[in-house]
């Protein structure tokens, strides 16, 4: 018996040698990720909070449309502060709520102006687009909605990079978007998932998915704005 078990002993050391120890959950790191989130997400409904009020007392919003298509600016600036956080994250996940407050002040006026004038073109080719569907210039229609999904992507794209509103640069906004398509729409398919989640459950589309959502919005448009993906952007932040 003594002979069979030096026999194992070898195998068995071997065995017990190329196993390697289970790495623990690091569960502190996504309690403080799923913590910043939920931070995030307070400070971007605080942000938009007259949005949400004006919404939670108007019974037909569809009908008034075009009125909150133009409140909706007020999330530029959010996202704007939501992105700022997502940038302090890496560093120090505790600082997201200054972060995001101190995004939102330095750049209010940039981003309010890009998601202004972002919503006054929406409120044009919504109301050319309710007047064209069943006339004759129904055949127009799949032009304004491309134009509809343009102007999404070049704002999301303008807000992410921190760009003032020129023409300049909604052109290269657009170009990038073009060049990187499937990140694009990547992004509007996120964008419409979180639209349509508030729209259905408001709790759950606006207490928990605002920050995810925002977070692959951001990584892919950083990932689109790259400098070593394109040069025709080179400049736009001067």
């Amino acid at each position: 018996m003594s002979g069979v078990r030096e026999m194992r002993a070898p195998g068995v050391g071997a065995i017990q040698g190329a196993a390697k120890p289970v790495s623990k959950i690091p569960y502190d790191t996504i309690f403080t990720t799923v913590y910043a989130g939920l931070r995030i997400n307070l400070c971007l409904l605080v942000a938009v909070l007259p949005l949400l009020v004006v919404l939670a007392f108007t019974d037909e919003p569809l009908a008034a449309w075009p009125f909150f298509a133009v409140l909706s600016a007020l999330c530029g600036p959010a996202a704007a502060g939501a992105f700022a956080a997502f940038e302090a994250m890496g560093a120090d996940p505790a600082r997201v709520g200054r972060a995001f407050w101190s995004g939102y002040r330095t750049g209010f006026a940039r981003a309010l102006g890009v998601s202004g004038a972002a919503a006054a073109v929406a409120v044009v080719l919504g109301v050319d687009l309710q007047q064209a569907v069943g006339t004759r210039f129904s055949v127009i229609t799949p032009l304004l909605v491309l134009l509809l999904v343009v102007v999404v992507t070049v704002t999301t794209t303008m807000l992410v990079a921190g760009w003032r509103l020129s023409g300049r640069r909604a052109l290269a906004a657009a170009y990038l978007s073009l060049r990187k398509w499937y990140l694009a729409l990547a992004d509007l398919i996120v964008l419409g998932v979180l639209l349509a989640a508030i729209v259905s459950k408001p709790a759950l589309g606006l207490f928990l998915l605002p920050a995810p959502a925002l977070y692959v919005v951001w990584a892919n448009t950083r990932h689109m704005l790259s400098p070593n993906a394109h040069q025709p952007t080179e400049g736009m932040n001067q």
